[in-house]
């Protein structure tokens, strides 16, 4: 984060310590734990900093389209395409968790992650329309492929070598990622409106299936990581229930699903 000097620093410190994007902000140290394991060489701080950014973008980008802003997604697409100036610290959340993330992209990664990024919209908005539990859990799951190839994609420069059997492994920890988010979340998303379909017992006992199935074949080939898995999942439910970290209360369901389409 050498490029960030000034009022910046200070806007983006500041965002990072916001609590209700801590659950976020420890993904970075947990994937530094997975690299650790898998024996991978890397440039520890150039990798942490890469992914701090980058889950902290994933971050705020949800907070904005919770908060009903409908243009984000397309908006954050086209920020992140053009090879603007960095802004200064006077800006929304959005614009400078965007700016910083785009700072952190390296020119060999550039063309692949904004292709990755397109098609990562692409499948959340699907995700939305889905009518289905099955088309939803098939969105879900290509929604954690995408955005831990995209994090691989990030930190690739800052690893000793490509680690392609690496990159298979945070795609199925972020498919099973979001199976978990959805379990935690599918009832709020129900009543706020951004499910286009009524999930009846026989949905959730899918998805839960589908998550546990998911989770056991990662658990299964890797079972030295389950204490990291389980500090994830326990933290990740703490986070969601924390007063600080619950959406306003202002917020509507017409807001939410107006806003259902964005980047991440």
């Amino acid at each position: 984060m050498e490029s960030l000097t000034g009022d910046v620093r200070r806007a983006y410190d500041n965002l990072a310590n916001d609590p209700k994007y801590r659950h976020f902000v420890r993904i970075p140290e947990r994937i530094l734990r997975c690299l650790d394991y898998f024996g991978v060489a890397c440039k520890r701080e150039e990798t942490s900093d890469l992914l701090l950014s980058y889950y902290l973008f994933i971050g705020v980008v949800d907070s904005a389209i919770d908060s009903g802003h409908v243009e984000a997604g397309e908006r954050i697409l086209t920020q992140l395409s053009s090879r603007s100036h960095f802004p200064d610290a006077e800006i929304d959340s959005v614009k400078l968790a965007t700016s910083v993330l785009k700072s952190q992209i390296s020119d060999d990664s550039y063309l692949l992650m904004m292709s990755g990024f397109q098609e990562l919209y692409r499948e959340v908005v699907r995700e939305r329309q889905s009518k289905s539990i099955d088309a939803y859990i098939v969105s879900r799951k290509a929604v954690g492929r995408l955005t831990a190839e995209l994090s691989y994609l990030l930190i690739r420069p800052s690893l000793a070598i490509d680690y392609e059997c690496l990159c298979q492994f945070m795609k199925q920890v972020g498919e099973v990622g979001c199976l978990v988010d959805s379990l935690i979340d599918l009832n709020a998303d129900r009543r706020l409106g951004l499910l286009m379909f009524k999930a009846s017992r026989t949905d959730r006992l899918k998805l839960v299936a589908a998550t546990v199935q998911r989770g056991l074949s990662v658990l299964l080939k890797h079972p030295g990581l389950s204490g990291l898995f389980l500090q994830a999942v326990c933290d990740n439910l703490r986070d969601r229930f924390s007063p600080s970290c619950r959406p306003d209360a202002h917020y509507t369901a017409s807001d939410r699903k107006g806003a259902a389409a964005g980047v991440a």
